[in-house]
């Protein structure tokens, strides 16, 4: 009876925990949504690869995730003008409010390029957060918002088309390693686990009789 919890408990923390194989520990490593507003000087999505001085082009919206080990100003990124946006998520972990800064977005480019930035716990209600600013990281606090549940996600809408690649220039999206907390079982998989829990609460009756 014992094993077979304990197996079952295993199979359930590995299901919490599963991620694709190009996860990076702290960063964003989905893309949920992306919106072209169709305020760009060609279709979205479009950036660069390799920073501002390639010029900009057709990119995919992955560019965004993970870590960019580029160095500043030769980094891949994604443009979003006016009216876009992109969500990216986290599959391996969450971001939870802890002492200082919490989140972390880069941009790359020195234009004067701004951007909104929303968090959701539920992927489906977002929460203002702050302003992103250009050609910086720029750092926030959930306790700046009162924002106490898991963030599962991050929303970026550019609000301006400046810059030689129009628009607000994300490169990636960071959770504070001091903020990092684990991911948030979706409700299909605790479903699993506690169905399987009472299966096994009936065989142990059934043989107690």
């Amino acid at each position: 009876m014992r094993k077979f919890v304990t197996t079952l408990l295993a199979v359930g923390t590995a299901a919490f925990s599963l991620q694709s194989g190009a996860a990076t520990l702290g960063y964003a490593d989905v893309v949920l949504d992306y919106y072209d507003s169709g305020a760009g000087p060609i279709a979205g999505p479009y950036g660069g690869i390799g920073g501002i001085g390639g010029g900009y082009g057709p990119v995919t919206t992955d560019v965004v995730l993970g870590d960019e080990p580029g160095p500043v100003g030769f980094n891949d990124f994604l443009s979003l003008p006016t009216g876009s946006y992109i969500t990216v998520g986290f599959t391996d972990e969450t971001a939870v409010d802890r002492a200082g800064d919490d989140i972390f977005i880069q941009e790359t480019g020195a234009s004067g390029e701004r951007a909104n930035v929303y968090v959701s716990s539920d992927l489906v209600n977002f929460v203002f957060l702050g302003i992103a600013a250009d050609d910086v990281t720029t750092a926030f606090d959930l306790a700046t918002i009162g924002f106490l549940d898991p963030v599962r996600a991050v929303k970026i809408v550019g609000l301006d088309s400046l810059g030689a690649s129009p628009g607000f220039d994300v490169v990636n999206v960071q959770v504070l390693p001091g903020s990092i907390a684990p991911p948030v079982p979706e409700p299909a998989t605790v479903g699993m686990l506690v169905a399987g829990l009472g299966l096994i609460f009936v065989a142990a009756r059934r043989r107690r009789k």
